[in-house]
C-alpha cells in the first residue's frame, strides 16, 4: 500500500473513532424538560426553523435576550421578528451558525454583538459553548461542523460532558456535591424564562442591582482585533445575499459609564468594523448608550424600561432603513406602543 493511502486510511480511521467516541463518550440526554439557561438554545432552534419569512432575526448574546420586546416590534413593523439572543461567552461564531441555513428570501437579518466578541478568541466561545452543542438536535450537527470540526461539535462536548459526570458522581460519593456544585437558584436566569419570541422576560419588575455595584471595565486595546470575527459576519452576508435576504449591523446597549471608559476605543472599532464588513451599519454606537439606571446586572443587560427604550429607538431605525431599502412599505408601518 502507498503511503498516500496509508495516510487516507488513517484519517478516515481517526474520523471514524472521534464519531464513535463522540457517539458514546457520555451520550447526552436533551431533556425537553431541562431548565438550564443554556436549554434555551433549543427554544432558539424552534423559533428560527418555524417563523416563517419574511422575518426579522436578531442575531447576537444577551444584550439583545434582555434588551428587546419583540412584540412591540412585531405591532409596529407588521414583520415577524425572532430573537436569537442568549448569551455572548457562546460566541459570535456559534450564533451566526446558529441562524446561517434558516435564512430566507425576503429575511432581514440584525446582526448585534456585544463589543468584546471583537477581541482576541471571545467570538470562538469559552466553555459554555460545549453545553449549547450538547443540546444540538442530531439534524443540526452538520450545520455546526461546517463553521467548527467534527471535534469541536461531536467529541469534545461529550468528552467534557463525561467528565462533569464523573465530578458530580466523586463528589456526592463523599457527600459533599452541593459544596462543590451548589444548585443554581436564580430564578432569572432559566430557560422558562422566555417568551415565545425569544425575549427574556425573566427580570421584568424585578429590582436591578445598585448600578454602582454592575461590573464595567474598558474594552481590549484595538491590537486585540480578530479579523475572523469580520469574516465570519461577512459570510453570512452573503449567505442572506444569495438567498434574497437582507443583512445589516448595529450596535449593542451600553451603560453610559462602561462607555464613557471605551468612548475612544468604541469609535476606532466602529471604524475598523466597517473597513471590510459587508454589512451596512444601522444606527451608531451613540445612539444605544443609556443612563447607568436603566441597566439590570451587566453592563449589556437592560431592566423593563431600558428595553422598552431601546426596543423604541431599534424601531425607529429599522423602520427607515426598511423604507429606504424597499422590505417595508408605507402601509404595513404602524406606530410603536
Amino acid at each position: 500500500m502507498s503511503a498516500g493511502r496509508k495516510l487516507f486510511l488513517r484519517i478516515g480511521i481517526l474520523a471514524l473513532a472521534v464519531i464513535l467516541t463522540g457517539a458514546l463518550a457520555s451520550q447526552y440526554d436533551v431533556k425537553k424538560v431541562d431548565n438550564d439557561y443554556i436549554a434555551a438554545v433549543l427554544e432558539k432552534d424552534r423559533l428560527i426553523r418555524n417563523t416563517p419569512s419574511p422575518k426579522i432575526i436578531l442575531v447576537g448574546g444577551s444584550n439583545l435576550a434582555f434588551g428587546i420586546d419583540s412584540h412591540m416590534m412585531e405591532d409596529s413593523l407588521h414583520v415577524h421578528v425572532v430573537n436569537m439572543g442568549l448569551y455572548a461567552k457562546l460566541g459570535l461564531r456559534y450564533m451566526l451558525a446558529q441562524v446561517e441555513p434558516y435564512i430566507k428570501k425576503g429575511d432581514i437579518v440584525i446582526v448585534v454583538p456585544e463589543y468584546d466578541q471583537f477581541f482576541g478568541n471571545f467570538a470562538n466561545g469559552d466553555n459554555t459553548l460545549n453545553t449549547a452543542l450538547l443540546y444540538t438536535p442530531s439534524d443540526r450537527i452538520g450545520d455546526f461542523i461546517k463553521s467548527y470540526s467534527i471535534v469541536d461539535v461531536v467529541l469534545r462536548p461529550r468528552a467534557e460532558n463525561a467528565r462533569r459526570a464523573f465530578m458530580h458522581a466523586a463528589a456526592a460519593a463523599i457527600g459533599r456535591e452541593d459544596e462543590f456544585f451548589p444548585p443554581d437558584t436564580n430564578p432569572v436566569y432559566t430557560r422558562k424564562s422566555f417568551n415565545d419570541r425569544g425575549d427574556m422576560i425573566g427580570h421584568l419588575g424585578r429590582k436591578g442591582m445598585n448600578p454602582d455595584s454592575i461590573f464595567v471595565r474598558s474594552l481590549p486595546p484595538l491590537k486585540d482585533f480578530n479579523k475572523k470575527t469580520i469574516s465570519d459576519i461577512n459570510r453570512i452576508a452573503e449567505t442572506a445575499k444569495k438567498v434574497g435576504a437582507l443583512s445589516y449591523f448595529m450596535f449593542p446597549s451600553y451603560m453610559q459609564r462602561a462607555y464613557a471608559m471605551s468612548d475612544k476605543s468604541i469609535d476606532s472599532l466602529r471604524v475598523r468594523i466597517g473597513k471590510d464588513s459587508r454589512m451596512p451599519f444601522l444606527g451608531t454606537a451613540r445612539d444605544f448608550v443609556y443612563p447607568d439606571s436603566l441597566f439590570f446586572d451587566t453592563r449589556f443587560h437592560l431592566t423593563g424600561a431600558g428595553r422598552e427604550i431601546r426596543t423604541v429607538r431599534m424601531i425607529d431605525i429599522l423602520r427607515r432603513a426598511g423604507l429606504r431599502d424597499g422590505w417595508l412599505s408605507v402601509n404595513a408601518v404602524g406606530p410603536a406602543r
